[in-house]
C-alpha cells in the first residue's frame, strides 16, 4: 500500500529533523572543544580589566585548530557511538559500516588521486582574490605534526563520513530517492567547509562519496577515499618548496590516477551494474528509499 501525500511529508519532516540533529552535534562539537579557550581568555580579561583581544583569540584558535578538531572529532564519533550502544543498535547497520568485498572497498580509494588532480586544475584557474580568501580558511590546515595528521587524515574523514554520509544521507534516503539524498547530503557536507571556494569542491567530493556509498550500501569505501583524498594533500604540503618536487609529485599522482583504477576494475566496474549484489551479512532495501532499519525505533 502506498503510503498517502500526508504520510509522505510527515516521512520527509521526520528525515529532515533527524540529518539536522546530527548536523547540529557535529557543528555543535566544534564549538564545544573551543569554548573553554573563548570563556579563558573573557575571564582573564575581566580580571585584569582589559577589552578581548579578538585578533590575539582568533590567532590561538587558529594555531591550534588541528587539535581542536581532533578533539571534536574524537568528541562526536563517542556520542554517536553511545548513543548506539545505549539503545543496543549494531553500528553495521545504524551507521551504515556494512562489510563490502575487497575491490569495492577500495574503489573511492583508487579514485581520489584523480579527484586530487581535478580539484588542483580546478583551482589553478579561479581568479586570485578568491584564492586568498581560500588560502586563508585553510590556513590552519596543515600537517602539523602528529596531531595534524591524525586530525585531517584519519579523524575528520571518519567522523565526516559517518555523519554526512553514514547517518544524514541514509536517513535523508527514507523519504527521499538516493540520488536526492546524496545532493542534499552533499549540499550540507560542502557548506560545512565555509569558504566558497571550499564548498565548490567540497560538494563534488560529497556528491561521487554519496554514489559510491549507496551503490556499495556501506561508508567504508568513502571512508577510505576521504582518508587517501586528504592524505595526498597532507604529502603535499611537506614536499620542498620547489618546482621539481611539486612537478614530481603531480606526475606521481598522475601516474597513480591512471594505474589505481585500472587496478580495481572490478571495484569500479561493480559501482555501475544496475543491480549491484548486497556484500555478504547484508540485505539492500526492497524498496527504493525505503531502508530495513529505523535507528530511532523504540
Amino acid at each position: 500500500m502506498r503510503p498517502s501525500a500526508g504520510e509522505r511529508v510527515a516521512q520527509l519532516l521526520l528525515a529532515l529533523l533527524k540529518a539536522l540533529c546530527y548536523l547540529a552535534l557535529f557543528l555543535g562539537a566544534q564549538v564545544l572543544v573551543m569554548l573553554p579557550v573563548a570563556i579563558a581568555s573573557i575571564i582573564r580579561s575581566a580580571i585584569e580589566g582589559t577589552v578581548v583581544d579578538q585578533e590575539a583569540l582568533t590567532q590561538l584558535l587558529v594555531e591550534q585548530s588541528m587539535a581542536f578538531s581532533l578533539i571534536a572529532n574524537m568528541l562526536t564519533l563517542f556520542i554517536v557511538m553511545a548513543f548506539y550502544l545505549i539503545r543496543r543498535k549494531r553500528f553495521s547497520q545504524a551507521l551504515w559500516l556494512r562489510r563490502v568485498d575487497g575491490p569495492t572497498l577500495w574503489a573511492g580509494a583508487s579514485l581520489a588521486p584523480a579527484l586530487y588532480l581535478a580539484v588542483s586544475m580546478v583551482l589553478l584557474v579561479l581568479p586570485e582574490s578568491w584564492m586568498e580568501s581560500y588560502n586563508e580558511a585553510s590556513s590552519g590546515i596543515t600537517s602539523g605534526g602528529v596531531v595534524g595528521v591524525l586530525a585531517v587524515v584519519a579523524a575528520a574523514p571518519i567522523v565526516e563520513e559517518v555523519i554526512f554520509r553514514g547517518l544524514i544521507m541514509t536517513r535523508l534516503n527514507q523519504a527521499v530517492p538516493g540520488w536526492l539524498a546524496v545532493a542534499l547530503s552533499a549540499v550540507i557536507f560542502g557548506a560545512c567547509h565555509g569558504d566558497p571556494v571550499w564548498f565548490g569542491y567540497a560538494f563534488p567530493l560529497g556528491l561521487v562519496f554519496g554514489f559510491i556509498d549507496l551503490r556499495a550500501g556501506s561508508i567504508w569505501p568513502s571512508i577510505l577515499a576521504h582518508m587517501a583524498f586528504n592524505s595526498i594533500g597532507q604529502v603535499l604540503d611537506v614536499l620542498p618548496d620547489s618546482d621539481e618536487a611539486v612537478l614530481g609529485f603531480f606526475l606521481a599522482l598522475l601516474a597513480s590516477a591512471v594505474i589505481l583504477p585500472i587496478l580495481d576494475r572490478r571495484g569500479i566496474k561493480a559501482l555501475f551494474r544496475r543491480n549491484p549484489k548486497a556484500a555478504p551479512g547484508q540485505s539492500l532495501p526492497t524498496t527504493p528509499g525505503v531502508y530495513e532499519f529505523d535507528p530511532w525505533e523504540t
